[in-house]
């Protein structure tokens, strides 16, 4: 209850959030702390929903521009009237994976947290979610629909895609060179049938050329333990080039 009147309190305090409150949706406030402060020119938003995160990106990078990413019709047009009047914010209604072609989405109610390329496991016994139907969505790489000339340094990209972010990471293959911070939600339990866990995220990312910076919003399980946080990394290109400057 406090941590909501704190988001609520803190949304209401700032002028930049009022738009999102105007639709009915309130920035993602709980990732300010990992996140202000970092100089960034483009946010890639894997995972947008109706605009949360990039509400809060909007904010504190007010000069950036975002590309953001979201499969499912209407949370995709929920975002697009949030940020109708916003020229430096683009939607592209897919998902990212490793390969082109359509696939089904599980859909939850309460959609906005919990929808997932793969079928829930632990995720309704944990946060109460049910699964209420399916919708067919187009899942490519991300250079399909990005020309990767369009990312300018200093890039986030920021995944949150419900089990699903090993098959996002590798769909980001081309791109990932040009990332200088990548901020992901992972589990260390299995919430969906056969998604990659935190310390196989943790591993990939390894291999790629990043390392983790921090670990936030951390949510336990009186009977699970520790079951999902949100991880900062930022790649060693970019590490060597703040230590040489």
């Amino acid at each position: 209850m406090l941590k909501k009147a704190s988001k609520l309190l803190q949304t209401l305090s700032n002028p930049r959030y009022w738009s999102g409150l105007r639709h009915g949706i309130a920035p993602t406030i709980e990732h300010k702390l990992a996140l202000k402060g970092l100089n960034i020119r483009t946010v890639l938003d894997i995972g947008a929903n109706r605009g949360q995160f990039s509400l809060l990106a909007r904010c504190l990078y007010p000069t950036a521009t975002i590309y953001a990413f979201e499969p499912l019709q209407r949370p995709a047009e929920r975002f697009r009237a949030l940020f109708a009047d916003q020229a430096n914010v683009h939607l592209f209604q897919v998902g990212i994976g490793e390969a082109s072609g359509e696939t089904k989405m599980f859909v939850a109610n309460d959609h906005h947290a919990s929808s997932s390329i793969l079928k829930a496991h632990k995720q309704s016994e944990i946060f109460g979610s049910r699964e209420t139907g399916e919708e067919t969505v187009r899942v490519g790489r991300l250079n399909e629909f990005l020309p990767l000339e369009r990312i300018r340094a200093p890039c986030l990209l920021k995944i949150d895609v419900q089990g699903y972010e090993l098959q996002v990471i590798n769909g980001c293959r081309e791109a990932l060179p040009l990332i200088d911070y990548l901020y992901v939600e992972c589990c260390y339990v299995e919430l969906y049938a056969r998604q990659a866990l935190a310390h196989e995220i943790l591993r990939r990312l390894g291999e790629l050329g990043f390392a983790l910076r921090g670990t936030f919003n951390q949510h336990y399980d009186a009977e699970e333990g520790p079951v999902i946080a949100d991880f900062l990394f930022q790649s060693l290109r970019s590490m060597a080039a703040v230590r040489a400057a």
